[in-house]
């Protein structure tokens, strides 16, 4: 196998990006769902980022534009956030502003799967455009494939669609857009085409945690999104410079190992009490300990 990394020093950038968030402090213009945005605010404030979560679509150019990186998250659906969330994606591309797009239930009805699907093959300007697309197994196989999975608003199921991956990353390539997969589950993938070289890589990693996924607490899926905003937001506004496919990746692998970890280590609870101990955990993590984590979760596979 060709090493794409070494595990000990992404574990150490990894930790780094969360103290680059503190230090940043950056704007997060975050289209939220409503289930789930106040725990989402919240946890980017945990953070140390600035929450700013509007929806109208007339303020989308100049809320956009204002702010430091942008999470769109496609819960509870409607035209008017459809519009929003064109808006915001396209004034993020048209201004070199990172993004993250979660399409929450693509598959739970045939609006929202065409929604999803609207989104990411036609929103963005010709210039270069730098995004991670994240979701369930079932909602990215819904995006890439356009079949259905879902019970109610929940996507199930697990899938496999790495020819299916592979062709949209190239796809978005040709098209100047740089782009990375990010697949939550009890084995979350990261799927990107280096700049190393520019090889097709793919990184697989154990960071889903037990406990989480038996309280079943609504929206940390959402929070996770959050955090991914939190940290491409710091680094735009460290560097003023779109990121590249491999720093991406480096962050999409921070967020949900963090939301991961924290949820390893707040112990036990009630639904409630859990929920508190989640935000207190992101906004005080042991990053040494954070960093032992990933040394013992991460995988590597070309």
């Amino acid at each position: 196998m060709e090493q794409i990394g070494d595990t000990k020093e992404w574990s150490r950038r990894m930790a780094e990006a969360f103290s680059m968030v503190r230090d940043q402090a950056p704007l997060v213009h975050m289209i939220a769902n409503y289930v789930t945005a106040a725990f989402c605010a919240d946890a980017l404030a945990a953070l140390g980022a600035r929450p700013l979560m509007a929806q109208a679509p007339e303020e989308m150019e100049e809320i956009t534009g204002s702010a430091d990186g942008l999470a769109v998250n496609l819960g509870q659906p409607s035209e008017e956030k459809y519009l929003a969330c064109e808006r915001a994606l396209r004034t993020a591309g048209s201004l070199g502003i990172p993004a993250v797009l979660d399409p929450v239930g693509a598959g739970a009805s045939g609006y929202r799967k065409k929604a999803s699907a609207s989104l990411c093959a036609a929103l963005w300007p010709e210039r270069a455009w730098s995004g991670v697309l994240k979701g369930n197994s079932a909602e990215i196989h819904t995006v890439l494939t356009g079949a259905a999975a879902h019970s109610g608003v929940d996507s199930v199921g697990t899938f496999s669609h790495l020819e299916e991956e592979a062709a949209f990353l190239r796809d978005m390539r040709e098209k100047g857009r740089k782009m990375v997969i990010l697949e939550t589950g009890a084995v979350d993938k990261l799927c990107w085409i280096s700049e190393n070289g520019g090889k097709d890589r793919l990184l697989r990693a154990s960071f889903g945690h037990e406990k989480s996924r038996r309280v079943n607490l609504v929206g940390t899926g959402c929070v996770t999104g959050a955090v991914l905003g939190a940290l491409l937001a710091a680094e735009h506004k460290k560097t003023g410079a779109m990121p590249g496919t491999d720093r991406m990746a480096l962050l999409a692998a921070s967020a949900v190992s963090m939301v991961s970890f924290c949820c390893e280590a707040i112990g036990d609870g009630g639904y409630g009490t859990y929920k508190w101990k989640l935000l207190d955990a992101l906004s005080q993590p042991d990053l040494d300990l954070y960093e032992a984590y990933i040394g013992r979760n991460m995988k590597w596979i070309c």
